[in-house]
């Protein structure tokens, strides 16, 4: 009976060793790794440039990478006028290749409904073709917010036209601040 105790206990432990090891090797792993070194910022292949109306539109120009300009400068716009401005900037393409272009509408804010009939933004060609969908924001209706994606040859310089429509029954002194966000692809 002694022989069969040892025996019992033996294959006991054989089936416990069996399950800690089971329970070991499946929580086992390896590990992968992966090294970014040396991650340098290059120069936009694509950027904003000036163009006839940029400066009067705006105080700090084109950023130093090309990448940003703010209008804040544009004139006050009188009751009922409607202002345009052909080249408020210019979007180059410098990347030695063709490259996608949207702009899209980011966000608008302010009281642009009750003091602006539209505001159009629109990319315009070298040849005055339009590239795109011109962004239409409008008071009442339906919206535009994007161009849609649009090739740019390597070297080709696309103007971008403000259009701008004040209310006949505008309050003085009310403004909307709107931003844009151009992709290159």
């Amino acid at each position: 009976m002694n022989a069969k105790y040892k025996k019992s206990l033996k294959i006991v432990t054989l089936l416990i060793s069996s399950i800690i090891i089971a329970t070991v090797a499946a929580d086992s792993y390896s590990e992968l790794f992966m090294h970014g070194s040396d991650i340098t910022i290059g120069t936009a292949s694509v950027t904003f440039t000036a163009g006839g109306n940029t400066t009067l539109l705006s105080s700090a120009g084109i950023s130093s990478a090309g990448t940003e300009v703010t209008f804040d400068t544009i004139p006050d716009i009188e009751p009922g006028a409607t202002v345009t401005y052909e080249e408020a900037v210019n979007i180059t393409n410098n990347a030695g290749a063709s490259k996608d272009i949207t702009m899209d509408l980011d966000s608008i804010t302010g009281n642009f409904a009750t003091n602006f009939d539209y505001v159009n933004i629109t990319m315009i060609a070298a040849d005055g073709s339009s590239k795109g969908t011109s962004i239409q924001i409008v008071s009442t209706g339906s919206n535009v917010t994007t161009t849609g994606a649009q090739a740019m040859t390597d070297d080709e310089v696309w103007a971008v036209k403000w259009i701008i429509k004040a209310k006949t029954d505008a309050t003085p002194t009310e403004s909307f601040s709107i931003t844009l966000k151009v992709t290159v692809a």
